[in-house]
């Protein structure tokens, strides 16, 4: 069979995103038949007149089959319409707008953070294979996954941001060096927490890579440690590295919930926690929504990447 190229492998990777773009959409739409009872009276509260039920129900299409409410749904949302709070009355378009950039800063600080110390770390530690600083950064990652993340988060407040006052505790501050400074403890506490999985797989890979054929020519050939690393090392190392993102993605968003309620973010992952926490359905939709499309475009631009990388692997 030939190859296929890499626009008929995007091409194809896109079409592909389309049934599973539509399956999420419709358990999004089910988050609200999941709950015990008539889902308008659990928003409108148990005291609330039947008008007032009626209301939300008509509102929310709850008065219509399910097909019908579906189709409604994906048509609202294809024209980027996510409804309206039953809290505050705003659309959860701007909701979600108001709330976008501080977990955007996050996720991107946190991820390029997490890649630079997985990197650095993986590459000393399988360079020196079985010594003790080896053994050492071995235990760090395993201490790294043991701590809860929120743990971590508190215990950089008490002893990095109390004691110097560099970094604020809560907050995203004002302008971009406030956005910097604000996010520069949650970041290190999203790396923390995603940082020695990554390393692990890392450290494995690299180890299978040294003991190759063509490092030790390399060697011989008198290239230096670091000249090996970037110029034979890096795209398999990269490769790995996008791979355990795609894998991750999921915790990652999880772990941005937690640091984002640690350090009063004003960010996604606290805005949903109030929604449920309110019963606020139609932004709980909309930010589970947007939050399963994140997932999904991250897995389609990592295999993207993948196959520009490496193309006998990639190209499927």
């Amino acid at each position: 069979m030939a190859p296929m190229s890499h626009a008929g492998f995007i091409a194809k990777r896109l079409l592909q995103t389309i049934p599973l773009m539509a399956a999420i959409m419709f358990l999004v739409l089910l988050l609200l038949h999941v709950i015990p009872g008539d889902p308008a009276r659990a928003i409108a509260g148990l005291n609330a007149s039947e008008e007032t039920v009626q209301k939300i129900r008509e509102d929310l299409g709850l008065d219509k089959s399910l097909p019908v409410q579906y189709v409604t749904y994906v048509g609202r949302a294809l024209q980027g319409d996510l409804g309206k709070s039953t809290r505050s009355g705003r659309s959860v378009n701007s909701i979600i707008a108001d709330r976008m950039a501080p977990t955007a800063w996050l996720l991107l600080c946190g991820t390029l953070l997490s890649v630079l110390v997985s990197s650095l770390v993986s590459a000393a530690a399988a360079r020196r294979k079985d010594t003790l600083l080896d053994y050492g950064l071995s235990g760090l990652t395993v201490g790294g996954i043991s701590m809860p993340t929120y743990w971590v988060g508190l215990m950089l407040i008490l002893l990095v941001a109390l004691p110097t006052g560099l970094f604020p505790i809560s907050g995203f501050g004002e302008g971009f060096l406030g956005h910097l400074n604000a996010i520069v403890l949650p970041a290190c506490t999203f790396s923390i927490a995603i940082s020695p999985v990554m390393i692990r797989a890392l450290r494995a890979k690299f180890i299978a890579l040294y003991a190759q054929d063509f490092v030790m020519m390399s060697r011989a050939a008198g290239l230096s440690e670091r000249a090996i690393l970037l110029r034979h090392l890096s795209r398999h190392a990269a490769i790995i590295l996008l791979t355990m993102i795609s894998v991750q993605v999921g915790p990652m968003i999880f772990v941005s919930l937690v640091i984002e309620k640690t350090f009063s973010l004003p960010g996604l992952g606290e805005a949903l926690v109030n929604a449920v926490s309110q019963r606020d359905f139609p932004v709980v939709q909309g930010i589970t929504l947007v939050t399963a499309f994140f997932v999904t475009l991250v897995h389609l631009g990592v295999d993207i990447l993948t196959s520009f990388l490496n193309p006998r692997a990639g190209l499927q």
